[in-house]
């Protein structure tokens, strides 16, 4: 009987160990390679726009830098918690993030922690589309490292293209290009009849 048990004990003792270590792999294996942040420069696209009309340029370039700028300028203002950092989700904190542009995607890698723990690096590819007056960033895939997760934990993202109250510049077209942005103006001048 006391064999039995014995051996009960080991088998329990070996699993919980063999359970640890691999609890412990994944969570080595979803950790950040490289720590991002959520830092950026403000930028005006209205200021931009209109140095572009006072050059008599109808077309704005924005870079990938721009583009990072922009998104992590959008998520600090429109996700914020408790703690100013960004909420993509209740229990799901961003802690930084890197933009790449390609064509018509949006590469986001993000460092994240869950429910102030667990550590680890998502990267979510989306789709960019033209919405006058705004950019939306359409979800297409979302993955821990190389493990799949459900595109319901992603939220379409809108980002405003804001030039003001003027009439004198619109946005007539926004073109997705490898890894800039171009956003193209008309000037709308009223002449008096």
């Amino acid at each position: 009987m006391w064999k039995a048990i014995r051996r009960l004990l080991m088998s329990l003792i070996v699993i919980l160990l063999l359970l640890g270590g691999a609890a412990w792999a994944l969570l080595a294996y979803i950790a950040p390679d490289e720590k991002l942040d959520m830092a950026y420069t403000p930028i005006s696209v209205q200021d931009k726009a209109l140095a572009i009309v006072k050059s008599l340029k109808t077309e704005l370039v924005l870079t990938e830098t721009d583009v990072n700028y922009l998104i992590k300028a959008h998520l600090e203002r429109e996700l914020a918690g408790a703690d100013g950092a960004p909420e993509l989700s209740k229990d799901l904190r961003l802690d930084g993030a890197a933009f790449e542009l390609e064509a018509d995607k949006l590469i986001a890698h993000m460092n994240v922690t869950y429910k102030d723990r667990v550590p680890a690096q998502l990267d979510a590819v989306y789709r960019l589309e033209w919405q006058p007056p705004n950019i939306a960033l359409r979800p297409q895939s979302l993955s821990a490292k190389e493990i799949g997760l459900p595109l319901d934990l992603l939220q379409t993202v809108i980002i405003p293209l804001e030039l003001g109250e003027q009439d004198l510049v619109s946005i007539s077209n926004v073109l997705f290009e490898q890894d800039q942005i171009r956003v193209q103006f008309k000037v709308d001048v009223k002449l008096p009849l």
